[in-house]
């Protein structure tokens, strides 16, 4: 697995709580601290493909996301259509896989995210981290498939 800097500077401020195993797993794959945004968000290249972010969550969790998807400025009955599909496959998963779908905070994009729990030690991170990345090819052709057939009828 490869990392990327994504570098974006803290300006003097004070980087953001980062969580226990994401402090373990930034030391144990030697990335920079300067790799650790404003934000506490700390930003992987995986296989030189999928840009797969750790995330600060409420209550001391981390999130893993993807983005899979942007999102239209405007809202359509195809995309409505096409993010009903998706999120039918998504249902359909959620009894084999930690990772679901969702719409980013700015509304921007539909991602793929999974939480890793308060309490998880570095194993459980690399774990649910080596889970989510299996997923992305799957969640990636999906979604391309799905979005360049915008007149699929739902099922």
């Amino acid at each position: 697995m490869a990392t990327t800097n994504d570098t974006e500077t803290t300006g003097g401020r004070a980087p953001a709580a980062v969580s226990p195993p994401v402090r373990a797993f930034v030391q144990r794959h030697r990335i920079p601290s300067a790799s650790i945004r404003p934000d506490g968000r700390v930003v992987l290249s995986i296989d030189q493909h999928y840009r797969v972010q750790l995330i600060p969550a409420p209550h001391n969790r981390v999130a893993i996301q993807h983005e899979l998807l942007a999102l239209p400025d405007q809202e359509s009955r195809a995309f409505d259509d096409l993010l009903l599909r998706l999120a039918k496959a998504a249902c359909g998963l959620l009894q084999q896989h930690a990772s679901t779908l969702s719409i980013d905070r700015r509304r921007h994009a539909l991602v793929l995210q999974q939480t890793v729990e308060a309490s998880a030690d570095l194993a459980a991170l690399e774990g649910a981290l080596a889970d989510f990345t299996n997923t992305l090819p799957f969640w990636g052709h999906l979604c391309r498939a799905e979005a360049a057939n915008p007149q699929r009828m739902s099922s």
